[in-house]
């Protein structure tokens, strides 16, 4: 639907550009957007790829193993039903490190496997997703970022001067979006039982 939506929109918008007579504005935008969307495309890709490899040197250091080793004792509380050392509880880890460190990109694979595994292990009737994955997809959606790496490298290639001063207002926000996520889920599970 939202296809058909920016598609009108992009149609509509081209029409009254030739017929308001600026034909030639909207031909010049159309190019100009196009080089500054791949200028755009290749800095995030470079600053995806510096993140990853950071990832993968966190990943192989133990530096990950360390931040799941603090998580663990949290998600116990968070998350009471999932199985101890189970891979839904690795992936969970590894997934909640990397949104921490702010490799969404890198989080991404991890979220599916936990995901899966917590699927494979699901007892409810009709398919629903258990109070563990709810809480999960909260999780992985209201993440803490400590270094939020994406939203800095984006604001690097707009032409900021302080990337990463945006930094404090991400810890806040991101605390009271997890915060008010898990109190939700919370209360919803406990209106369940």
């Amino acid at each position: 639907m939202m296809n058909y939506i920016f598609a009108a929109m992009i149609i509509i918008a081209a029409v009254w550009g030739i017929v308001s007579g600026n034909s030639a504005d909207v031909s010049s935008a159309m190019l100009e957007s196009g080089i500054s969307t791949a200028r755009l495309m290749l800095t995030v890709a470079g600053g995806m790829t510096l993140w990853s490899g950071i990832m993968s040197i966190a990943e192989k250091s133990g530096l990950t193993d360390i931040i799941a080793g603090i998580i663990r004792p949290l998600l116990r509380i968070i998350m009471p039903d999932l199985e101890k050392g189970s891979d839904a509880e690795k992936y969970v880890c590894m997934n909640i490190s990397a949104n921490i460190l702010g490799l969404g990109n890198a989080a991404t694979p991890p979220g599916i496997k936990a995901m899966k595994a917590m699927a494979s292990q699901n007892r409810c009737p009709d398919g629903r997703p258990s109070g563990e994955m709810v809480t999960f997809a909260v999780l992985n959606t209201a993440s803490v970022q400590i270094i939020p790496a994406t939203v800095m490298t984006l604001r690097s290639a707009a032409g900021s001067a302080d990337p990463g001063g945006i930094m404090p207002c991400v810890w806040i926000s991101s605390v009271c979006a997890l915060t008010a996520g898990l109190l939700v889920c919370n209360v919803l599970r406990r209106s369940n039982e």
